[in-house]
């Protein structure tokens, strides 16, 4: 049955959800023992979906729920950056106001940029981890890589790279609205701080 025009979004979704059910076949595979159980339904339910590899990036960060919220826009690559913003002829320079070298794109903001990836480099170093910075991609799977230990180093090693990103686009934030850049020196030592507090 076709969902019914004028529906809100919620009521969509609900309707949608029954098709699903009704298209799974029959409901007693959801029960055992004379007992419905809802786990077994809502597994599956769940199995509709696609996964995704940065799942852990998200879902297991101790990083602060904005950083977190801001990564998982970047790793959808819907962040307004200024490259976005000129192909929705919002605005017409799209040069990076940090480095001022080349297109602002998601991937260059995040570690192709000079200062940025001076920013990932210094938090890293002072982390106690001796790598080189790679590109956005490159980053993303070392962090995926780290995350899926559960230990505190690799919990660290997700929150350093939550909050670096949103760091990094709050800096970008205050130079393009209020024409202000801290040094890297002193983003570098907020980072720290604020996950040395979510630790």
């Amino acid at each position: 049955m076709p969902i019914p025009n004028g529906l809100s979004w919620s009521l969509k979704k609900i309707w949608q959800q029954r098709e699903t059910l009704s298209s799974s076949g029959d409901l007693q595979q959801f029960v055992t023992a004379g007992r419905f159980r809802i786990q077994r339904m809502y597994n599956h339910l769940r199995q509709q979906g696609e996964s995704v590899g940065w799942k852990r990036i998200v879902c297991n960060s101790h990083a602060s729920p904005k950083s977190i919220f801001i990564v998982w826009l970047a790793l959808q690559d819907r962040l307004a950056t200024k490259e976005r913003l000129r192909r929705w002829n919002v605005i017409a320079d799209s040069v990076c106001c940090l480095c001022h070298s080349t297109d602002e794109s998601r991937d260059h903001l995040f570690f192709a940029c000079s200062f940025s990836a001076d920013i990932w480099n210094q938090v890293l170093q002072r982390s106690g981890i001796h790598r080189n910075v790679g590109a956005w991609n490159d980053e993303v799977q070392w962090v995926q890589k780290a995350s899926r230990s559960t230990r505190s180093k690799a919990r660290m090693c997700n929150s350093l790279f939550c909050e670096t990103v949103y760091s990094i686009w709050l800096a970008r934030n205050s130079k393009v609205f209020s024409n202000q850049l801290d040094s890297s020196l002193s983003i570098v030592n907020r980072i720290l701080f604020r996950v040395a507090c979510n630790s």
